[in-house]
C-alpha cells in the first residue's frame, strides 16, 4: 500500500532488544538470500505468536522520497504472496527466506505486478508479521533497525540459468539447496509458490491447469532464473 498497511509507524525504539536477526548483515537489495530469525532467546515481545508454528512475512520496499511509503509491495489480500515463518525445533526459533530482489511486487499507485526494475534505488526495506489467516499482525517494522542498508538494484541482477528444467509437469533440479519456486499466469497472477530446501532432485506440480503456459520463476542462492513452461 502507498501508506503502511494498518498501523501508525512506532518508534523502533521501543524494539531495540526484540529478536529478529538478519543474515547477511549488513544486509541491501543485493545480498541474495536472506534469513529472518525471529525470538531466538523467546523475546516475542514484537508479536506473540500464540504457539502457532506458521507465520507469515508481508514485505514492502520504500524507493522515493517519502519514508513513510511503501513503494513496492505484496498483495495484502493475497497470503500466496507473503514468505512464510516457520517454527525450527533446532533453533528454537521462526525461520523465514526470502530473495528480496527477485520477488515480483505490487507497484504503487497502479498495483501492477512487476519485478523490481534494475538501478532501483531502495532506501529501506519493510516488513509485517502475521498470523496465516491474518487475524492478528506486528506493527511495521523497519529493516534499517535490524541491518538493512540503502543501495541501488545492481543491473548484474538478472536472469541466471541455476540448471533447473521443466520436463511435463516436473521441474529438475541441479543442485540439493534452498529455492523459493514462483508460478504465474500471463496475467502476472502469481498461482502457486514454494519455498523449499530441495533434497531430491525433482519437484512434481500437479495443480496447474492443464495444457496451459506458466512463467516460473526460481530463486537461489546463486540468483534467479526465469522462463516459461507449458503444462501439460
Amino acid at each position: 500500500m502507498k501508506h503502511f498497511i494498518l498501523f501508525c509507524f512506532l518508534n523502533v525504539s521501543l524494539f531495540l532488544n526484540a529478536q529478529i536477526v538478519i543474515s547477511p548483515n549488513p544486509v541491501d537489495i543485493n545480498s541474495g538470500i536472506i534469513t529472518i530469525t525471529y525470538g531466538s532467546q523467546g523475546d516475542y515481545s514484537l508479536f506473540d505468536p500464540l504457539g502457532d508454528p506458521n507465520l507469515l512475512l508481508y514485505t514492502g520496499l520504500q524507493t522515493d522520497a517519502d519514508p513513510l511509503t511503501w513503494d513496492y509491495h505484496d498483495d495484502f489480500s493475497d497470503t500466496n504472496t507473503f514468505v512464510v515463518f516457520n517454527f525450527d525445533t533446532t533453533l528454537n526459533a521462526y525461520v523465514a527466506q526470502i530473495d528480496v530482489a527477485g520477488r515480483m511486487y505490487q507497484e504503487e499507485p497502479s498495483l501492477n505486478v512487476v519485478n523490481l526494475p534494475a538501478n532501483t534505488v531502495v532506501n529501506d526495506w519493510y516488513f509485517i508479521i502475521a498470523t496465516t489467516d491474518l487475524s492478528r499482525q506486528s506493527a511495521d517494522l523497519k529493516g534499517s533497525d535490524y541491518g538493512w542498508q540503502a543501495a541501488t538494484l545492481s543491473n548484474k541482477v538478472a536472469n541466471k540459468d541455476l540448471g533447473v528444467k521443466a520436463v511435463k509437469n516436473v521441474l529438475l533440479f541441479s543442485k540439493q539447496e534452498f529455492y523459493e519456486i514462483e508460478l504465474y499466469d500471463l496475467t502476472g497472477r502469481m498461482v502457486l509458490k514454494i519455498n523449499r530446501r530441495m533434497e531430491d532432485d525433482y519437484l512434481e506440480i500437479l495443480t496447474m491447469q492443464p495444457k496451459t503456459f506458466y512463467i516460473i520463476k526460481i530463486s537461489g542462492l546463486q540468483g534467479q532464473q526465469v522462463f516459461k513452461h507449458y503444462f501439460l
